[in-house]
C-alpha cells in the first residue's frame, strides 16, 4: 500500500469517527395529538444528566472493511437561566474507541488510561475536563465559554500535527458547530403532530476549511405519556475540499450521505431519553494520482439518564 493510501485511510477514519459521533441530533405537559407541544430544553437547578452517544461503522474501500465504534459520555448540568437561554456545563465523563483495519486492532478506554495507545494517550486528558454553553428556545448555541482549561490539556498531544488538529476540533467555532447539531432539534416554536420544521447547519471537523453542510428535516410523530417521538431524515454534503496542509500530503476530500431516524424526548424537561440514527455516506479521497473510494454505513445511538 503506497504512503497516500496509508496516510490517507488513517487520517479520513480518524477524522469521520469525530465527524459522525456529533451529527446526532424539548417543555410542557402532553398536550394531546390534537394541541401544539412546546419542545425545548427545560432543566432544572441542580439537575444532571449523562448523555452517552455510540457511533457504529463498517468502511468499504478498495475491497477492505474496517469496522469502528467509538463511545462518547458526557454530563450536562443546568446552571441557570441568562434572558431565555438556558446555561449548561458539558463535562467529558468517558471515551471508547475500538478500530479493526488491516493494519491491526486499535483500542482505547480513558478509564484504563495505563492501556492508552501512545498516538491517542493525550485524549486522557480531556476527561474531566469542562466547558460552558447557553442554548436558545430554538436550539441555538447563543454563546461558548471556559475553553481555556479544555484547549490547554492538548499540550500532551504526541506531535505538532496531532496538536493542531485536536486544537481546531475544539475550538470556539468548532464547539459552537459541535452542540449546535446535538440540540438541533428544537423547533423554538410550538409544533403538532404530523408537523414538520427544517433545519440548515453546517458541522466542522475541527480543520480549517472542512465543514459538512447539513440539511435536517424534523418532524414530531407522536406524543405519548409525557414523551415526544420525532423522526429525523437529513443530507450531508463536503464539496471537494483541499486538504494537503492537515493531512501533510497533497489530499482532496468529498463525500455526499444521508441519514434517517427518530429520538424520543421527554416534553418536560427537553431530555433526550433515546434514539437511533442510520447512515450511508460515500466519499473519495484523492492525491498523487489515486482516487481512493470509500462507503460508510453505520448506526448512531443516542441515549441518556438523570444523575
Amino acid at each position: 500500500m503506497s504512503t497516500f493510501k496509508k496516510t490517507a485511510g488513517l487520517w479520513w477514519l480518524c477524522c469521520l469517527s469525530l465527524l459522525l459521533l456529533f451529527s446526532c441530533k424539548s417543555g410542557s405537559e402532553n398536550s394531546g395529538n390534537g394541541n401544539p407541544i412546546t419542545l425545548k430544553i427545560n432543566f432544572k437547578p441542580g439537575e444532571k444528566y449523562l448523555y452517552t452517544t455510540q457511533v457504529n461503522q463498517k468502511i468499504n474501500s478498495m475491497n477492505t472493511t474496517m469496522d469502528q465504534s467509538m463511545t462518547m459520555e458526557m454530563v450536562y448540568a443546568y446552571e441557570g437561566e441568562e434572558g431565555e437561554n438556558k446555561k449548561l456545563k458539558i463535562t467529558y465523563d468517558h471515551i471508547t474507541m475500538s478500530l479493526t483495519t488491516p493494519m491491526g486492532p486499535v483500542q482505547y478506554d480513558s478509564k484504563v488510561p495505563e492501556k492508552s495507545p501512545a498516538d491517542m494517550a493525550f485524549m486522557n486528558s480531556l476527561i474531566g475536563k469542562s466547558f460552558g454553553i447557553k442554548v436558545a428556545p430554538n436550539g441555538d448555541i447563543a454563546a461558548v465559554e471556559g475553553l481555556g482549561e479544555l484547549i490547554k490539556s492538548l499540550s500532551g498531544a504526541t506531535d505538532d500535527n496531532t496538536r493542531s488538529a485536536m486544537e481546531g476540533q475544539f475550538s470556539d467555532t468548532a464547539i459552537r458547530m459541535m452542540m449546535q447539531n446535538s440540540f438541533d432539534l428544537y423547533p423554538g416554536k410550538p409544533v403538532k403532530v404530523g408537523e414538520s420544521w427544517g433545519k440548515k447547519s453546517v458541522m466542522s471537523m475541527g480543520f480549517q476549511g472542512l465543514n459538512v453542510n447539513m440539511e435536517n428535516t424534523y418532524t414530531l410523530k407522536s406524543i405519548n405519556s409525557g414523551k415526544a417521538t420525532v423522526a429525523v431524515a437529513s443530507a450531508m454534503n463536503l464539496p471537494a475540499t483541499d486538504m494537503s496542509a492537515a493531512a501533510g500530503v497533497p489530499m482532496q476530500i468529498q463525500m455526499n450521505g444521508k441519514q434517517e431516524g427518530t429520538m424520543e424526548l421527554d416534553i418536560a424537561t427537553g431530555q433526550i431519553l433515546s434514539g437511533k440514527t442510520t447512515q450511508n455516506i460515500e466519499g473519495r479521497i484523492s492525491g498523487g494520482g489515486q482516487t481512493i473510494p470509500m462507503n460508510i454505513n453505520g448506526d448512531v445511538v443516542i441515549s441518556s439518564k438523570k444523575m
